[in-house]
């Protein structure tokens, strides 16, 4: 199961909308938001977070709902840099953490043995 399928509809709907977002602002769109850790753990890997929010949108899509305003996008080249933190069980298990807290009937379907509580670990020490 994908990261995107476990997440309940409140968590992947603003997944789609976040990572859209940050798109705009990886490509210039001026925004305030441009210092936010999650805008920065994503600085130089524009077409990761683009493949991300398309299969954002194709899981959306399978539990039936619409991307009214949301379409799929285009890389923006052929190269596929991932981001050194994909796979970082410090980064996934703050984010369980996380998930347990903000909705614990919905995610502790999946055993973790992480205890609810937020307490992000940002991914941006190493820029």
């Amino acid at each position: 199961m994908s990261s995107l399928e476990c997440l309940d509809y409140r968590r992947l709907g603003k997944q789609r909308v976040e990572s859209y977002q940050i798109i705009q602002i990886l490509e210039g769109k001026p925004s305030r938001w441009k210092n936010h850790p999650a805008v920065k753990m994503w600085t130089g890997y524009t077409n990761s977070l683009i493949l991300y929010y398309n299969l954002n949108l194709m899981v959306w899509e399978y539990r039936g709902y619409n991307n009214i305003k949301l379409q799929k996008m285009e890389l923006v080249n052929d190269i596929m840099k991932y981001p050194w933190w994909f796979g970082n069980e410090r980064f996934h298990q703050a984010h369980r953490e996380a998930l347990l807290w903000k909705n614990f009937g919905w995610y502790s379907r999946f055993k973790w043995v992480e205890t609810p509580q937020l307490d992000y670990w940002w991914p941006i020490e190493e820029l």
